[in-house]
């Protein structure tokens, strides 16, 4: 397990149907849910940001209110958090994690990854090729 805590807005929790937000609770994903304040900002962000999704602003909203880091692959909510000078990662973050820690072994994170790819992820593709290199070498 990776030493940290993951958060999502419950408003995202709750319309997960595979998997079931419920699950991924259950598995230690934690529920966020912002105060009235919060959903103002939101509502805010929305008018402003209309090539971003509802969601992704309650992400964006958690994070800059906590300071957590935000976990998306959306070029666009990336743009943005960096406005607000909020940490970003995204999936390659969390396999590099993964394998650095040992949860999961190199060629098991080239299989993921192989997935991701397959079923139509948009993850660029250098950042994919240099890690499908340095994880062959760590086999």
């Amino acid at each position: 397990m990776l030493p940290y805590e993951f958060f999502s807005p419950d408003v995202i929790i709750d319309e997960l149907f595979q998997p079931e937000g419920k699950d991924l609770l259950s598995l230690g994903l934690k529920s966020y849910e912002l105060n009235a304040d919060g959903v103002r900002e939101v509502a805010h962000l929305a008018e402003q940001y209309r090539n971003i999704a509802i969601n992704d602003l309650f992400a964006l909203t958690i994070a800059k209110i906590t300071g957590f880091p935000l976990l998306t692959g959306d070029s666009d909510l990336r743009k943005l958090a960096g406005t607000y000078k909020i940490s970003v990662h995204g999936i390659l973050w969390v396999l590099d994690e993964m394998v650095c820690r040992e949860i999961l072994k190199p060629v098991e994170a080239i299989c993921a990854l192989c997935k991701m790819l397959r079923h139509g992820s948009r993850l660029p593709h250098q950042e994919c090729e240099k890690r499908f290199r340095h994880w062959e070498k760590m086999k």
